[in-house]
């Protein structure tokens, strides 16, 4: 199964939008750096994944219907990912 962070507190819907794109995004990469599944394929785990991992399922497929665009409207795979703090040793 394909790891999606959890969600983070945010107090504006803006800033958990973006915590979610970002912890999409991140999956994302890596099921396209290791996967050979269609883009259907691995937009169903990603999905999964996140549902797994707590985010609510309108929020996922909200985010991925709207774009790989980030808050302040730049295309998120320009962007350069922000560690936010959340991965657990284990994992790394």
């Amino acid at each position: 199964m394909t790891y999606v962070a959890s969600p983070t507190f945010s107090p504006d819907a803006s800033g958990r939008k973006a915590n979610l794109q970002q912890c999409l995004d991140v999956a994302r990469r890596h099921l396209d750096e290791t996967s050979a599944a269609s883009e259907a394929e691995k937009e169903a785990m990603l999905v999964e994944a996140a549902i797994a991992a707590g985010w609510p399922e309108e929020e996922v497929v909200g985010v991925l219907a709207g774009g790989a665009h980030g808050p302040d409207g730049t295309q998120m795979s320009d962007r350069q990912p922000r560690p936010i703090g959340l991965v657990p040793s284990s994992s790394v």
